[in-house]
């Protein structure tokens, strides 16, 4: 079975070829997506020949195009193919680290996310970002991860059939992405790396506004069901304080809750992945039902403590719970991940 390393590339320099240099000396077979690069650069991809496969996109259409165009190219040209990882062409990706995913995925992980310790000197741009997306996509989706932004990430060959289901053609497909491998319940791996930027990632093609923006827009839209389920919980609420107000809080809020929750889990399913296996139903139910219980017990304390009607007083714990409920998240995945296979999970010391 073949080791792939899959490189997106636009208007790439010889960093590039040094990279697939050290890779194919490491036993990895390679292969780069030429993404409408432009004739000037056609010297470095002729000059990747005998070393690495090269596909190309006519024109520029993006790192998720580029990846599809790629995984596409796997299965056809590359049948033996068993795992493969998806790297950067600029050098933020140290062989080290590729070689140790390529590692994990051979100790039986299906979904390999690499991880970057996003502390000390690290561009302002990317800081706020990497915050910013952690944030947004724990609360969206339950799940938090220290970094969903890596791109350095490996994958059983098996995985490409949903890969190429997933919406998304520039960078907003990484993120979206890992939104349809949660919602599947894949095991993911996390695997911390070295935090490279090269000349304040200056090398980077991505748009700090124009790019985030678009991939905000890509998740808001995969995760319009919890949009819609936000909508229709103020709707019901805002009846429920109109009719009966308090009475029955400990019987209405957790029965809207749990409305919600099979509304949530029948769209998601027949509707937004009806394309693949959907299978987060029961987490999905079980989360919802204990945080309305915390919701129901927000709004009694707030009874008893401001004269205010129940439509606001669920608002109020509500929006108290947000960022309980991100801390929560948190401290799960940190205590799920601090002892299981720490010691070889450690990026190596840098030199």
């Amino acid at each position: 079975m073949e080791d792939v390393v899959l490189i997106p590339a636009y208007r790439p320099d010889e960093t590039l070829l040094t990279l697939v240099d050290e890779l194919v000396e490491n036993g990895l077979k390679v292969l780069v997506v030429n993404d409408g690069s432009g004739k000037p650069y056609d010297v470095i991809f002729n000059a990747l020949a005998g070393k690495a496969v090269v596909v190309a996109n006519e024109t520029n259409k993006g790192k998720g195009a580029a990846l599809k165009n790629g995984m596409s190219s796997i299965r056809s040209l590359i049948p033996d193919c068993g795992w493969f990882i998806t790297a950067d062409a600029d050098g933020q990706h140290k062989v080290t680290d590729i070689l140790r995913v390529r590692d994990e995925l051979h100790l039986g992980s299906e979904f390999v996310l690499t991880v970057r310790n996003l502390s000390g000197d690290i561009p302002f741009r990317s800081r706020v970002g990497n915050n910013l997306s952690r944030y947004i996509y724990t609360t969206l989706t339950g799940h938090y991860f220290t970094d969903n932004q890596s791109g350095l990430r490996g994958f059983s060959v098996n995985n490409i059939d949903w890969l190429l289901e997933v919406g998304g053609e520039k960078y907003d497909y990484e993120m979206n992405m890992l939104y349809y491998a949660d919602k599947q319940g894949i095991s993911i791996t996390t695997l911390p790396i070295e935090t490279v930027y090269i000349d304040g990632n200056s090398s980077s093609h991505f748009d700090p506004i124009r790019d985030t923006l678009r991939i905000y827009k890509r998740l808001f839209a995969t995760a319009w069901v919890t949009f819609a389920e936000t909508y229709i919980c103020e709707v019901m609420l805002l009846n429920i304080s109109l009719l009966l107000g308090y009475k029955d809080i400990h019987i209405t809020v957790p029965s809207v809750g749990i409305a919600l929750a099979f509304f949530n889990i029948i769209m998601n399913k027949f509707i937004v992945f009806r394309h693949v296996k959907y299978a987060d139903a029961i987490r999905t139910l079980m989360y919802t039902i204990f945080r309305y219980i915390a919701y129901t017990a927000g709004c009694i304390m707030i009874k008893y403590t401001v004269d205010i009607s129940l439509f606001f007083a669920f608002n109020i714990a509500a929006i108290v719970c947000i960022p309980l409920e991100f801390l929560m998240h948190k401290f799960t995945y940190l205590s799920r991940y601090k002892d299981v296979n720490k010691e070889r999970r450690q990026p190596p010391p840098s030199e």
